[in-house]
This record gives structure tokens, C-alpha cells and sequence, in this order.
């Protein structure tokens, strides 16, 4: 039991460092809520490979990386405050990246176990 809070908590914290590291470089290059969507993004691509090539694995990898690492990676919270903040500039903002968030996040998801299935574990 306790072995697998290790797994997730070391996944989520390295899965947060990076996010920040992610959306410290995107800030340097872009302004507003472009580091979030890219992390949310990503983060949806890797996880839809690591589930279909997690299947065939222990459990310790699966917490270790989709609800640790991925989790930590990708982050709800930082989109909803986005969203709020878009508020402030118009309603079109922020259904624009509602919907660009959503859509591409689920997109992204579906592409990486389409990717994993067809040529990881063919």
C-alpha cells in the first residue's frame, strides 16, 4: 500500500516540476494561456500512449507514470483559473479556449493510443 503512495507521489512531483519547467520556457516565447494548453495537450498525447502500452504492465508503472507523472504533468486547476482570467477579456476567449483545450486534449489522447496500438504493440 504504501509502496504505491511512493510511486505516486515521486511521479507527481517530477510530473510538476517539469510543467513548470514546460510553461516557464512558453512564457519566455508567448504570453498568455498558451503553456497551459501545451502541457494539457502533451500531456494527453503521452497519456493516451502509456495506457495502451501500460496494459501489459504492473501496476507500479501505471500509478508511477498516468496518475503520478501525467497527473502532476497535466493540470486542471491552472485551466479553470485560465478560463476565469479569459473571462475578464470577453466571453469569446474564453469558449475559444474551452473549446481548443478540450477538443485537442481529447484529440491528442485518442492520436497516442492510435500511435501505441499501430506501432508500439503490433
Amino acid at each position: 500500500m504504501y509502496s504505491k503512495i511512493f510511486f505516486v507521489f515521486l511521479g507527481g512531483g517530477i510530473g510538476s516540476v517539469i510543467r513548470y519547467g514546460t510553461n516557464s520556457i512558453v512564457s519566455i516565447y508567448v504570453i498568455g494561456q498558451l503553456g497551459t494548453l501545451l502541457v494539457n495537450v502533451l500531456g494527453s498525447f503521452i497519456f493516451g500512449i502509456v495506457v495502451s502500452i501500460g496494459e501489459q504492465r504492473s501496476d507500479y508503472f501505471n500509478l508511477f507514470l498516468l496518475t503520478g507523472l501525467l497527473g502532476g504533468y497535466t493540470t486542471f486547476s491552472q485551466f479553470s483559473f485560465d478560463v476565469v482570467t479569459l473571462q475578464n477579456n470577453g466571453n469569446l476567449y474564453s469558449i475559444i479556449y474551452i473549446l481548443s483545450s478540450v477538443l485537442l486534449s481529447i484529440s491528442m489522447a485518442l492520436l497516442g493510443i492510435y500511435i501505441a496500438n499501430r506501432f508500439i504493440n503490433s
